[in-house]
């Protein structure tokens, strides 16, 4: 539902600039490729020497990782929605940016075990765990800096290419754990399986900052 309302509200500020500065040269539209995915971005001039962009980036990632012994799968649905403005102190391609993103991110585990699997302190069976998944959740906003070289409203040609590179502080996501095995209401299980969740924490504490980096491609009304 989240993601439903964001994606919405970008479609309407993206056609109301769209309304507004078609007309005056003060528009441009780009497509992205980068670590924040495949998207867009609709940018608006403000100043001479400021532009705003507003974005959408998606990809989606599985891949493998292991905690503790335990090898869980992984799928990643990156969704965010970089909201950003464009300082170009020397009056050329260089740029500085800062802004939000707005990070619409889910992630969700799965187990994968044969037979037996240590969990916290016990070793349990594959009918006492069940299926064992859980679910990454992520800060809404993260806070973004960085620099960049490309300007869409500094030339007299229309379109060009543009490259960003930055970091977003994202905070480290939060991971909950469940079973479905007959230990799951178990009051033992359950304290093990927190044990499993920090061991999991540990590692998401781990990464509190997305680089990111971006090629561009635009064109300026």
């Amino acid at each position: 539902m989240k993601r439903s309302i964001i994606l919405a509200a970008f479609c309407f500020l993206s056609w109301t600039a769209l309304a507004t500065a078609s007309d005056s040269g003060r528009l441009a539209i780009a497509g992205r490729s980068g670590t924040l995915g495949l998207g867009g971005d609709v940018m608006v001039n403000v100043l001479s020497d400021v532009n705003v962009r507003l974005g959408m980036g998606y990809f989606n990632l599985d891949f493998d990782g292991e905690v503790e012994d335990v090898e869980y799968d992984v799928d990643l649905d990156l969704l965010t929605f970089p909201l950003l403005v464009d300082w170009y102190p020397f009056e050329n391609i260089f740029h500085v940016s800062a802004g939000v993103i707005l990070n619409q991110t889910e992630a969700g585990l799965a187990g994968r075990y044969d037979g037996t699997l240590e969990i916290g302190d016990e070793t349990y069976t594959a009918e006492e765990i069940g299926v064992l998944s859980g679910d990454l959740s992520f800060r809404d906003v993260a806070p973004y800096v960085g620099i960049g070289w490309g300007n869409a409203f500094g030339k007299a040609r229309r379109w060009g290419f543009m490259t960003d590179l930055g970091v977003a502080f994202i905070g480290s996501p939060r991971v909950a754990l469940s079973a479905t095995g007959t230990l799951a209401g178990n009051p033992e299980f359950r304290a093990n399986l927190a044990k499993e969740e920090d061991d999991l924490q540990d590692e998401a504490d781990k990464f509190k900052i997305y680089p990111v980096l971006s090629a561009n491609l635009y064109f300026r009304f």
